[in-house]
């Protein structure tokens, strides 16, 4: 399938979504493996009461309870997801291991969000345009405005590329100026490699140093008081 959009010099765009929309089956294998993941990093970091890091009542297919303030210190130290393919502590099977063992390319960091429809989102961070497909839910179901800013991880799986399950809206409306600036570097990005496949994410996420916070200071800041609060879990 296909997202076409609209540069605002009236380019229009075609761009490839190879993986979209999860069947119960992927839906079961992402969130099992994640949330083995999550409660792994938890045992490692020490991020939250291991007793709050719970299934949520009636939904096994989404992250854990306080699983999103773990994953966000998981995925500043993706050094974890290899320890745990090595050593196996939660004894899952090769279907998990080999869907946990690309996300050690995970790229997490603040994306503008430029177009959007049920299938797929198009972002973009200072480097490329991303593809990223619907999860269970329709792509455009979490996109607050377009254009709009998020933290998002991206994950690589079955051959394209999804958000870790979590959405923090950082900005929604972008002040009147930016607007313009936003349509221009969007275009510019359109002229070069539009990242949507696996392979594509984790080339270019081997690039990116561990350790390296890609969110503004100022942003992170507010990501961590809204976990402390508890506004986010």
């Amino acid at each position: 399938m296909s997202l076409h959009w609209q540069t605002s010099d009236g380019t229009v765009v075609a761009t490839y979504v190879p993986y979209s929309h999860m069947s119960d089956d992927d839906a079961r294998l992402f969130y099992t493996t994640m949330n083995s993941l999550l409660v792994y990093a938890n045992q490692r970091m020490g991020v939250v009461d291991p007793r709050a890091l719970v299934e949520r009542e009636g939904a096994p297919c989404m992250l854990y309870e306080h699983g999103g303030q773990v994953a966000d210190a998981l995925w500043r130290n993706r050094g974890l997801v290899d320890d745990f393919v090595r050593d196996n502590p939660m004894r899952l099977g090769d279907a998990h291991l080999a869907c946990a063992r690309p996300w050690r390319r995970a790229v997490r960091d603040a994306f503008t969000i430029v177009a959007a429809d049920a299938d797929s989102i198009v972002c973009m961070n200072q480097d490329h345009l991303f593809v990223v497909g619907a999860m269970q839910d329709p792509a455009d179901a979490h996109v607050s405005a377009i254009p709009s800013l998020d933290l998002l991880t991206l994950l690589p799986f079955k051959g394209g590329i999804v958000t870790s399950g979590m959405t923090i809206h950082l900005s929604c409306e972008p002040a009147p100026w930016a607007v313009p600036l936003i349509a221009g570097q969007a275009r510019e990005l359109s002229r070069r490699t539009v990242i949507s496949g696996a392979d594509q994410l984790e080339a270019y996420g081997g690039l990116i140093p561990d350790g390296e916070n890609r969110v503004s200071p100022r942003f992170q800041a507010e990501v961590d008081r809204a976990f402390a609060e508890g506004a986010l879990l």
